[in-house]
């Protein structure tokens, strides 16, 4: 019998299962076909044989035959194709159509790795952990996942990552991963905290700090400066030394400096904000009177009397505060009597 001899008949099962893997569907189903044939021949020369050996090769092919039909009905359910396989019984004693094995219409299942919804800083590399995808169907073979949309990190929102999965079937299964861009981090200053001014002088300087977003500045705890949103520092009035104290006259004219503190809030588009104290501290110009040019001062006055020569003398002192200083004798004569 030719059929015992086809070289199909030593096949291993993997061999069998990876030949018909490669075939169309049209391809498939002509082979169960010429199988489907081949088995009824088995079966008459099975009945007829009277030969142990010859029965024997008859059931190990028939054998070899049932497994590669199971093979390829299990294929063509996995392609969608189960209805093809309804005539296709090996049992010839039964005319009616063999009812259809279902048809695969399980989709993959996906599975969403990592952090979802996930977090995306503001501004930063968004690398998403991917998803995996599994498919229980029969020779569906490996299921790859796509996946769809992006993250722009440069703008804040909520992003949606689409992943597919098709299995040989033609089902595809999905899910989806919800990426958030926000901005989470606070402006850094990056301006020095303490100013020195001159009093008179309005202008202190500008303050400033960092982000990458646009910033806008405010100032607190203080009715004598004034900032702009981009930083600007003033004087609401110019300053002055001696406004410290009721008594101009106790204050140090050393170099010291009347200090002002106040706080600057630097807040970015997303609401972050940082605080950072700042001093500012003025300078004396000019002395008690603010006017470098001129100084004020004070006298004092000793005398000594002789009755023997009736005369006298004095001697006077001055002193000046300010920029400018003077001293000065004087003499005097005088009578007695």
């Amino acid at each position: 019998m030719a059929s015992l001899m086809a070289d199909d008949a030593y096949e291993t099962s993997m061999e069998i299962e990876q030949r018909l893997n490669n075939m169309t569907t049209s391809e498939l189903v002509d082979r169960a076909k010429g199988l489907k044939a081949e088995l009824s021949m088995l079966k008459e020369e099975q009945e007829s044989s009277q030969s142990p050996e010859k029965l024997k090769d008859i059931s190990n092919r028939m054998s070899s035959i049932t497994s590669e039909m199971d093979m390829i009905q299990k294929i063509l359910i996995a392609l969608g194709a189960g209805a093809l396989i309804a005539n296709l019984s090996d049992d010839d004693d039964d005319s009616s159509p063999v009812a259809a094995t279902p048809v695969d219409t399980t989709p993959p299942v996906i599975t969403v790795l990592g952090d979802n919804p996930a977090n995306a800083e503001f501004g930063s590399t968004y690398i998403d952990a991917g998803a995996t995808a599994a498919d229980t169907s029969y020779a569906s073979g490996s299921v790859t996942v796509t996946t769809s949309g992006s993250v722009n990190t440069s703008v804040e929102g909520t992003y949606t990552i689409t992943y597919s999965a098709t299995d040989a079937a033609g089902n595809t299964g999905t899910a989806t991963r919800t990426v958030i861009v926000a901005d989470t981090v606070a402006p850094v200053f990056t301006s020095s905290s303490t100013f020195v001014v001159d009093e008179g002088t309005t202008d202190v300087g500008t303050v400033t700090a960092t982000d990458l977003q646009a910033l806008s500045f405010s100032i607190s705890g203080t009715t004598e400066l004034s900032i702009t949103t981009s930083g600007v520092l003033t004087f609401i009035s110019p300053p002055d030394y001696e406004s410290q104290t009721n008594d101009p006259l106790s204050l140090p004219y050393d170099g010291s400096t009347y200090d002002i503190q106040a706080v600057v809030t630097a807040t970015d588009a997303s609401s972050n904000a940082s605080t950072q104290t700042i001093t500012v501290s003025i300078r004396d110009v000019g002395g008690i009177d603010d006017n470098p040019d001129t100084g004020t001062g004070t006298n004092t006055s000793t005398s000594t009397e002789s009755e023997d020569d009736g005369t006298s003398t004095g001697t006077g002192t001055g002193t000046g505060t300010g920029t400018g200083t003077g001293t000065g004798t004087g003499t005097g004569t005088g009578t007695s009597s």
